[in-house]
């Protein structure tokens, strides 16, 4: 059941602890799910597969994949700080676990297969998806294909094929407002029932699981957006709303939230932010690449470009480090993309003298464009190499740059089309397989090449490509990329003997 995406669930968040979000954040998510599939009891003995051709076959410990799966399970939310000692409380709550690569087949990238046996002896199995940003779903509870992705609360029946008519009639005199699938195999029927509110249903002698929603925004049934694209916000803004008013209207319709709330909720990231920035680094975090960066361009007093320049790249690098010792940050929209809007904003708020408010707004902004990017194409680099996230980062950033300039939405739109036009084909190469380099300096490209595409779109410049068009192209060129450069380890920086050598150093220490 595809649902719209939302500024919340799926570009400015979720809230982080860990090297990426498409692999800590996704699976701290997967693992919540499973301990539900369990029934919220301890699981005994779980085995987590990778295919030989994933881009999790060689990501998935140097980024974070078995801490945030073993975090899941034992019940931490992705902003947790005792997601880098998951281990350490696993063998604690006796729960056992194993990692395998294998091959099974020509799948999505991040693609999890699971098997699970609980400790009151029942055992299933599940394929999980890590589809970009932090966003999941499952695709697969027992053979029977499945669509969760954590945003409604799921109710699961399994039964007969001879019973399933009956309960699936007493589910629809019951219920109202709700959306109901069936699936059938080996003579059993797999009904599940996607609701946005909690509700009991007696259905006796037969198996039932109920799973919460785990993503920040609540789903709906019916969901209702104003518009899905930068030509429908074009057409609707009849009345010259700024882009940050669009977006807070965009997701009061798609969560159902008051505006008041959106704004608050935005408020309340940034919040989070200020006292991520406050708070010492974390220098026990072993296998780190880059000691902490930000310090040394602090300390430099010969940049070129003033002090703007020097606190564009402290801020991005700032937020860059703190992903690195397992701080608390943002994805927007992604990990490995988060200093790019995120240190920009800061940045601006110091040179400007901008209070919370303005900033706040400039998130917003941001995000609705997100919220394009993530409809018409992905923040997965898996998919669509770094365009997908530092490239949309930087387009997100545009706007948000723009909109504190004053500009119109349509200006911001399309500063943000000018921004993904000058990156487009950028690969995800990451060295030792960890989320440092070159993410850092892409990071520190996509602010300036924010920056730049702010300014010409304030002063005039023709985008020529509008945004819609130029995010169609950026999701054809990003699945034109061969699969060695989209954050598999295989080609590029991260082939190089520098970055082998690190691999080999990583793995001796592990």
């Amino acid at each position: 059941m595809k649902q719209y995406p939302s500024i919340f669930n799926d570009v400015i968040g979720p809230l982080i602890v860990g090297h990426s979000s498409s692999h800590t954040a996704a699976s701290v998510r997967i693992g919540n799910v499973i301990r539900q599939f369990a029934g919220n009891k301890p699981v005994k003995k779980i085995r987590f597969l990778f295919d030989t051709k994933s881009s999790l076959a060689t990501t998935y410990h140097s980024q974070g994949s078995d801490i945030g799966l073993v975090s899941g399970l034992l019940g931490f939310e992705t902003h947790d700080k005792r997601i880098p000692d998951a281990y350490k409380y696993a063998e604690e709550a006796g729960i056992g676990y194993s990692f395998e690569v294998k091959e099974i087949g020509v799948g999505h990238p991040n693609a999890y297969y699971i098997d699970v046996d609980t400790d009151n002896d029942k055992h299933f199995s599940l394929t999980a998806l890590s589809i970009g940003g932090g966003m999941i779903e499952i695709t697969d509870y027992m053979g029977f294909p499945v669509s969760i992705d954590g945003g409604f609360f799921e109710t699961l029946i399994i039964c007969g094929n001879t019973e399933s008519a009956a309960i699936v009639e007493k589910i629809n005199k019951t219920l109202s407002h709700l959306h109901l699938s069936t699936a059938e195999k080996n003579g059993k029927t797999l009904i599940n029932v996607k609701s946005e509110k909690n509700f009991e249903l007696d259905v006796p002698n037969v198996d039932i699981i109920r799973i919460k929603p785990i993503l920040p925004v609540v789903s709906q049934i019916t969901p209702l957006v104003p518009f899905i694209s930068a030509e429908e916000i074009n057409n609707y803004n009849k009345k010259n709303m700024p882009l940050w008013e669009l977006a807070v209207l965009y997701e009061s319709e798609r969560s159902g939230l008051t505006p008041e709330a959106i704004i608050k909720k935005m408020s309340d990231i940034v919040d989070t932010l200020k006292v991520s920035l406050k708070e010492p680094d974390n220098n026990e975090i072993k296998d780190r690449i880059l000691p902490n960066q930000s310090r040394l361009i602090e300390a430099n007093n010969t940049i070129l470009g003033g002090s703007f320049n020097k606190n564009v790249i402290k801020y991005v690098t700032r937020f860059m480090d703190i992903k690195t010792s397992m701080g608390v940050f943002v994805a927007a929209p992604t990990a490995g993309s988060n200093g790019a809007l995120s240190g920009t904003l800061f940045a601006l708020a110091e040179e400007l003298n901008l209070d919370e408010k303005t900033i706040t707004k400039a998130f917003l902004a941001g995000g609705l464009v997100g919220v394009i990017i993530a409809q018409h194409s992905t923040f997965a680099a898996e998919l669509c190499g770094c365009q997908a996230e530092c490239g949309a980062g930087s387009g997100m950033c545009a706007a948000a740059c723009a909109c504190v300039l004053g500009a119109s939405a349509k200006t911001c739109l399309a500063a943000a089309s000018m921004a993904l036009q000058n990156i487009l084909g950028l690969v995800c190469d990451p060295v030792g397989n960890k989320v440092e380099v070159p993410c850092l300096g892409k990071n520190i490209l996509a602010a300036y090449n924010a920056i730049a595409s702010a300014n010409m779109a304030v002063s005039g410049y023709d985008e020529v490509i509008p945004l819609d068009e130029t995010i169609a192209a950026m999701d054809e060129v990003g699945r034109l990329i061969p699969r060695e450069l989209r954050c598999t380890g295989l080609g590029g920086l991260s082939r190089t003997k520098t970055s082998l050598n690190l691999l080999h150093r990583f793995s001796e220490t592990n």
